[in-house]
């Protein structure tokens, strides 16, 4: 270390993936060193497991299973966690403040995380429902069994398939596995409580602004989704983009309107703005510049991980995948990096490999790419769960999530409004 003698602080802002797992791996590398003390602040009290909010607003898996407390996840003698939102993190002082405080810090991670990008889209952000937290994925559920409601006491068949049209923006994974979860939640379930007809007037659009769904998997697989989904009863808008969103219709760039209440934006995300005391060097999209060892040039001992950083190499400037595994490799890699710092070693780069990846098409189907080989079926879709499920991180949410499934594959999804 630089001097024994003196406490390291680390503050982590974030308390998703990046601050999480940075958190955990700090954890394994200083567990009994009483000389370092971590911080994490977040605004909220839990870590939330985004890859299934999808099925939290399609009532496969009840909300409090894909969350779990932070001071849970602390585990860790050196780690205290502080509740608020970061107003400005202070580079001369190296403090954050939080609320009506100052957190000093030696080291500082941020992982502050994304939010919905609405590109400026007129009424997008006023109309539709973004799926980036754990209350936006229970008002769409909330959403979809109140449009349901109102349409069985809808006699006229056009201002029915209004009320029941559902449009989902956005081609990439949560767009296509909402809408695939989307189909079977009120073509399976609601079907038992709901007349007939009232769920044959359901109308489900998926629209993509790309040629295809799924861009970055193997030509072959974003035909094989495309299938599936079709054969499903998803409309998809391939090459459309949305111009223009309003209460109750969308406008496309080649000039048709889709009559509609519920859209379901998941078309891009943002990286969450952080304010600082003096210019930061940022990209075009608002991503803070790091070196390939994810500092910031200008304050070396401030890490970015996640959808936050914009990684300069030698010739060229990369954003990585918005993925958990990216995140939680960069997390490991920021953990390793500050230990070396603390030693007065050389850092080691982030170099990006994918692990793969696995994308869900609705019960019993989806598609799955690790390096040059390509899978889909029953058995990608096991595989599936089961990597998701052991991403969980406590024991408790993996048997609750396993229990949720095992019900659905047997029983209707429940249609409560809560």
């Amino acid at each position: 270390m630089n001097n024994p003698a003196e406490t390291i602080k680390i503050v982590i802002v974030g308390g998703g993936f990046g601050g999480v797992y940075t958190l955990k791996n700090l954890h394994k590398t200083f567990c009994g060193n009483r000389k370092v003390k971590i911080y994490l602040v977040s605004e909220k009290n839990y870590f939330l497991f985004t890859p299934l909010l999808h099925e939290v607003a399609t009532g496969a898996i009840n909300p409090e299973n894909i969350v779990e407390p932070i001071r849970k996840v602390l585990g860790c003698c050196l780690a205290k966690f502080y509740l608020g939102k970061v107003k400005k993190i202070h580079l001369a002082d190296k403090a954050i403040e939080v609320g009506e405080d100052k957190i000093p810090y030696d080291y500082l991670v941020l992982a502050p995380g994304a939010e919905t990008n609405f590109y400026n889209i007129p009424g997008a952000e006023k109309y539709s429902f973004p799926l980036k937290s754990l209350e936006h994925a229970v008002k769409i559920k909330n959403h979809s069994i109140l449009q349901i409601e109102k349409a069985t006491h809808i006699k006229d068949r056009t201002e029915r398939k209004k009320k029941l049209a559902f449009v989902v923006v956005g081609g990439g994974a949560t767009g296509v596995e909402f809408a695939t979860e989307l189909e079977e939640f009120i073509k399976e379930t609601f079907v038992h409580y709901y007349p007939r007809e009232v769920i044959e007037d359901v109308s489900i659009t998926l629209v993509q602004k790309n040629k295809d769904l799924l861009p970055q998997f193997d030509p072959k697989l974003r035909q094989k989704s495309l299938e599936v989904i079709k054969k499903k009863g998803v409309s998809v808008l391939l090459d459309t983009k949305v111009e223009e969103v309003k209460e109750s219709e969308i406008i496309l760039n080649n000039g048709s309107k889709i009559d509609t209440e519920t859209v379901i934006w998941v078309a891009g995300i943002k990286p969450v703005g952080i304010e600082f005391d003096k210019t930061v060097e940022k990209s075009a999209d608002g991503k803070i510049m790091v070196n390939e060892f994810l500092q910031m040039e200008e304050s070396p001992e401030i890490f970015v991980v996640g959808d936050n950083a914009k990684i300069i190499y030698k010739d060229k400037n990369v954003s990585p995948p918005a993925l958990a595994q990216v995140v939680i490799k960069q997390a490991s890699v920021v953990a390793s990096n500050i230990k070396l710092s603390i030693e007065n070693k050389t850092l080691s780069p982030f170099i990006y490999k994918s692990s793969g990846s696995l994308v869900s098409l609705g019960q019993w189907m989806a598609i799955g790419e690790v390096a040059h080989f390509i899978f889909s079926g029953k058995t990608t879709w096991w595989l599936w769960r089961t990597v998701y499920l052991f991403k969980l991180l406590s024991w408790k949410k993996k048997v609750k999530v396993a229990i949720d499934w095992t019900i659905n594959i047997f029983l209707p999804r429940d249609i409560s409004q809560i």
